[in-house]
């Protein structure tokens, strides 16, 4: 019983530690976005070649300093073809640029992923711990049969 008891909480732990580092990375995820969406320029650019289908694109554009910079997008994006125009967002002044096309399955792509786990990891240990619940009551009830 005492090892049943100890496993339960160490259960219960291990989806707060999961469930804790799930909400920290949100909040930095969404705060490291909100803050470079402050500070991005934004600038004219096309799909130049297609990695993994339309998923991840292959971006070129121009920054304010004239240099042709060419990077392949990732998030939670798709169908795009060669030659299609998007709008860049792109840090100037730091050595890497993190370079996003405009959309917001590019840009809150780590934000979605982290709020994604958070939500149905307290769903699961609490309906861990109905479930328990239920069972213990179901043993201590034992079913009657009476005519």
């Amino acid at each position: 019983m005492a090892d049943k008891e100890l496993m339960r909480r160490l259960k219960a732990i291990l989806f707060a530690a999961v469930w804790l580092g799930c909400i920290s990375g949100f909040i930095v995820s969404t705060h490291s976005t909100l803050h470079f969406l402050d500070l991005a320029n934004k600038a004219p650019g096309v799909v130049v070649a297609l990695n993994a289908g339309g998923s991840h694109p292959q971006i070129e554009f121009i920054n304010s300093n004239g240099r042709r910079v060419s990077y392949p997008q990732e998030g939670l994006i798709s169908g795009y073809k060669i030659g299609d125009k998007v709008t860049v967002l792109y840090l100037a002044d730091s050595p890497n640029p993190q370079a996003t096309i405009d959309k917001p399955g590019a840009i809150w792509e780590l934000p979605f992923y982290f709020a994604f786990m958070a939500i149905p990891i307290p769903s699961i240990e609490l309906t861990s711990r109905r479930i328990k619940k239920l069972d213990e009551r179901g043993k201590s009830e034992q079913w009657k049969i009476t005519e």
